[in-house]
């Protein structure tokens, strides 16, 4: 009995349950290391709980003096727009971005303002492994969209919420994910890069 329990671990082991369950679509394998800033708002802080303690264990990255990054915001390899976010070595987030472009018939303005955290405590792991020197970030904030027909000029507004997270590197760049929140629950993933 033992022999024939431990077999079929092994075999359940071997085989994918994403797929006899589920869980992804086709061949698409979950992404357990993706960004998910809504599951983490527990480290955005109050206002007491500032300042944020730097210790620059392992070699993470500390923000000793006031820090703006200015970037570009991707979606699927197009450029967007642009984004900028300051750091204080209290450890205060805040920012805002801008996205104007084309998308088939419809032309759209987005502009978001966002605040939020350093947290130290969070370490960047991906399927290599973990580097340790990186400083994380997390904001929050509200995103306005205008969307444009171009044919007829009507225009549809959305008012939802905004996500910022990112990863800053020992030389003080930075790149991260921004997440638009829809109104049913979903969200428009994008990425950016900054100095």
């Amino acid at each position: 009995m033992i022999l024939v329990t431990i077999v079929i671990i092994a075999l359940l082991y071997m085989v994918d349950l994403s797929a006899i369950f589920g869980l992804g679509k086709g061949s698409e394998k979950i992404d357990y290391y993706a960004e998910r800033p809504w599951f983490e708002e527990n480290r955005l802080l109050a206002e007491n709980a500032f300042p944020v303690k730097q210790t620059g264990k392992k070699g993470k990255v500390v923000i000793e003096k006031q820090t703006s990054f200015k970037g570009g915001i991707q979606r699927k390899d197009e450029n967007r727009g642009q984004i900028e976010i300051t750091i204080t070595p209290d450890g205060k987030a805040a920012g805002n971005c801008t996205c104007q472009y084309e998308y088939t018939n419809s032309s759209y303005l987005v502009q978001a303002e966002f605040a939020g955290n350093i947290d130290p405590t969070k370490t960047y792991q991906n399927e290599t492994g973990k580097n340790k020197k990186l400083l994380y970030f997390i904001a929050k904030g509200k995103y306005k969209q205008i969307k444009t027909d171009k044919a007829s000029k009507n225009q549809w507004t959305t008012e939802e919420s905004v996500y910022i997270v990112g990863w800053i590197d020992t030389d003080y760049s930075a790149k991260g994910k921004m997440f638009l929140m829809t109104s049913d629950g979903g969200n428009a993933e994008y990425d950016w890069q900054a100095q």
